[in-house]
């Protein structure tokens, strides 16, 4: 109990810690400079003023199908050692300074990654004194407009800056999903006596985990900046789209306790010919991965359909746990919200590419299960221990059994011997853990009578005194067949000492009061009890209050009198009483 309380302690501590240290930076961030963000003041936001061929305004971040060419007078501003900063969403175009065409952007890409490059950041260099700037745009795709975001004259640094900045927590975001799947992953491969004893398929999950935390890069652009392939991560992006169902399906199917071999082949298929299906076509220049998302789309929720009715399924069927349902349950709502919460940001919102939902929602799928998974283990623990402590109990009573076969007079003494000494126990107030100890202890109090010869046992006449030093040596014997047992020590312990006396005059070591080790001391007053209540090979058994009256004598000298206190009172409430 001790240790448990220290652990407890020690915990809290911790987390106060954790805490203190948490509320520090918060308060530390609230009361930080309040100044101006220099960061905004050197970028200059130019959406408004641009005019198309006809002199009329455009919004570059609301235009129409089709081609567009713009211009905006920069006269009035100071261009010098600044650039022409802009994100562009399938879309080509090309930068006129002055009438002069300053950058061309149509990338050539191989067939098989479509005909987009998808979406990337652009800083343009303006030549010193160029007076306007004018720019020619063109949709990748008929069927939608042209895209520009976050159109800005400054500098070029500064703004790519501020690009990393504002994704950062989206590209942590997606890195600790990944990492997420990468531990889960490593735990499959490495773990496979977790992965047999909940039945939880790990890797399936850990590869979802991945391929949802690489999806969600993509909202940051940042993968793109550095690789400076956009039309790979793009691709890349599709391709997780296609194969993440099957990962995902297989999870779930694992959760339920029930082999789905023929429904997991279906989705590996599935997931094939959709890969081939999209390639093909987009190789053949007769579609593109844009249009062909929505298949992807589809299989996803299918699948996710398909894994809502297995669980169900195994609720009726009662082939998953109450836990795990619970988790699992939690896990697909918080993963369905945040999908659907993105579906409406894509369609409506034009909030092209994000994912930062639906990745929140797997995030928190992964701690609904890494709750589950801690329980589960603790639960596991309880069990194995529990089983261990039975296992251990009937190991002890068999002992038992094999002690009292050597005296016939004696059957039974030491399982006796170890319910009095569990009574005495509880009486005291001790745990039940400790209780549940100390009647293993009792039950091998004896075992050393296995090393003392028959004929000396079982003699009916008085003994001599060797004969009397032999008996006396079964403590001894008792310790040396049980000191080896380091799971529970004071088995040794109680063999040893429970001959041990208050007054300092028992055997083998002579020890007194506080000396003698508590569990040996219960044991002392059981056990006298027992031999005073039972028949043996030279006398019948005493009556009961003269047993009584003879512990009650005895207390102080040679038992314990705290013990046989407790003792008295289990007397008193009748729980041990004449038979």
């Amino acid at each position: 109990m001790n240790k448990k309380n220290k652990l407890a302690r020690s915990s809290i501590a911790q987390i106060a810690c954790i805490f203190i240290l948490l509320l520090f930076v918060a308060f530390s961030a609230v009361t930080g400079n309040k100044e101006i963000n220099t960061d905004k003041a050197m970028l200059m936001d130019i959406n408004e003023g641009w005019v198309n061929e006809d002199g009329e305004a455009v919004d570059l971040y609301d235009l129409a199908l089709g081609k567009h060419f713009v211009t905006l007078d920069i006269s009035k501003h100071n261009t010098t050692g600044k650039a022409l900063c802009f994100k562009s969403i399938d879309t080509n175009f090309k930068v006129y300074a002055s009438g002069e065409m300053i950058y061309d952007y149509d990338p050539v890409i191989p067939r098989h990654l479509g005909v987009s490059y998808g979406m990337q950041y652009h800083t343009i260099a303006i030549p010193e004194g160029s007076s306007f700037l004018t720019l020619y745009i063109e949709p990748v795709f008929s069927n939608a407009p042209a895209a520009i975001q976050d159109i800005a004259i400054g500098d070029a640094g500064q703004y790519m800056t501020n690009v990393f900045k504002r994704n950062l927590f989206s590209f942590g975001q997606g890195a600790a999903t990944i990492l997420i799947g990468i531990l889960f992953v490593i735990a499959g491969i490495t773990g496979q006596i977790v992965m047999k004893s909940t039945g939880i398929d790990f890797i399936s999950f850990g590869i979802s985990c991945i391929m949802i935390g690489f999806i969600g890069f993509n909202d940051t652009l940042l993968l793109q900046v550095l690789t400076g392939r956009p039309d790979l991560i793009r691709v890349t992006e599709y391709m997780f789209l296609v194969f993440v169902s099957f990962p995902m399906l297989s999870f779930f199917s694992s959760t339920t306790g029930v082999s789905h071999s023929r429904i997991l082949s279906g989705m590996f298929v599935t997931c094939l010919l959709n890969f081939l299906l999209q390639v093909g076509l987009t190789q053949s220049r007769l579609s593109d991965y844009y249009y062909l998302v929505y298949i992807s789309q589809a299989v996803i929720l299918v699948g996710f359909m398909i894994a809502v009715v297995l669980v169900i399924m195994a609720m009726r069927q009662g082939t998953i746990k109450q836990t795990l349902l619970r988790s699992v349950v939690w896990g697909l709502c918080a993963c369905l919200l945040g999908a659907v919460i993105d579906m409406i940001r894509f369609h409506f919102l034009h909030s092209y590419g994000s994912l930062a939902f639906t990745r929140l929602g797997v995030q928190l799928f992964t701690a609904f299960m890494g709750i589950y998974l801690y329980m589960d283990h603790i639960d596991s623990l309880k069990k194995k221990q529990q089983e261990s402590a039975v296992f251990a109990s009937e190991i002890a009573e068999a002992f038992a059994k094999v002690i009292d076969m050597k005296d016939t007079y004696t059957n039974g003494h030491s399982e006796r011997v170890a319910k009095y000494t569990a009574m005495i126990a509880k009486e005291m107030g001790y745990d039940a853990e400790t209780v549940e100890k100390y009647y293993r202890i009792g039950l091998l109090h004896d075992v050393g009578k296995v090393g003392i010869p028959n004929a000396v046992l079982k003699k009916p006449g008085k003994l001599t005194d060797e004969e009397y030093d032999m008996i006396k040596s079964h403590t001894i014997k008792g310790y040396e067949v049980l000191k080896d047992i380091s799971v529970v020590p004071e088995l040794a312990v109680g063999a040893l000492a429970h001959h041990e006396r208050h007054d300092g005059k028992g055997y083998p070591n002579g020890l007194s009061g506080d000396e003698i080790p508590k569990v040996a001391r219960i044991i002392a007053v059981a056990d006298s009890f027992d031999a005073m209540y039972s028949d043996r090979q030279y006398r019948k058994r005493m009556d009961f209050d003269k047993v009584i009256a003879e512990i009650h004598e005895v207390s102080g000298t040679q038992l314990n009198p705290e013990v046989v206190d407790a003792f008295f009172r289990l007397v008193d409430k009748g729980k041990i009483r004449p038979e």
